[in-house]
């Protein structure tokens, strides 16, 4: 797998965060069991924080994606999703086309970038596949974003 080197940075701190997550999470399951079930809390939500953070980076990294590729390229539907592929691959999404969290990135770049009006709705309409759910989960990316 190649990553690119954009995403290097993100991969390493994730990276750590999981790696310090693990070390708390060693260090809870030696206490005494009285406070077992308070780690087991601590651990449980733990990830869903982190994930949460995960999710919005990601949504970052693909919302940048768009904006970039959208902004200095001339638009090839295959080119761009290999690149949004990779995004996702990186962050262990196998289903990039129906994850709620790449095309609210999608969108949201798609806002970035200024597109607007029949433009805007032709390239909804070419990465969403004319899927009405992908092109909703876009369009409220794109609501999301601001100016």
């Amino acid at each position: 797998m190649h990553i690119k080197p954009f995403l290097f940075p993100a991969l390493v701190v994730i990276s750590l965060a999981q790696g310090c997550s693990f070390s708390a999470s060693s260090q809870s399951s030696s206490d005494s069991s009285a406070s077992s079930s308070d780690s087991s809390a601590s651990i449980i939500s733990s990830p869903s924080s982190s994930s949460s953070e995960d999710k919005k980076d990601y949504q970052l990294q693909v919302m940048n994606y768009t904006s970039t590729y959208i902004t200095s390229s001339e638009f090839d539907r295959s080119t761009y999703v290999r690149g949004i592929a990779e995004i996702a691959t990186a962050q262990g999404i196998t289903n990039w086309e129906d994850d709620e969290a790449t095309l609210i990135g999608i969108g949201r770049g798609l806002k970035k970038s200024k597109i607007t009006g029949q433009l805007y709705e032709t390239y909804k309409g070419n990465i969403a596949g004319a899927n009405i759910n992908r092109m909703q989960m876009i369009q409220k990316g794109y609501e999301q974003q601001e100016d």
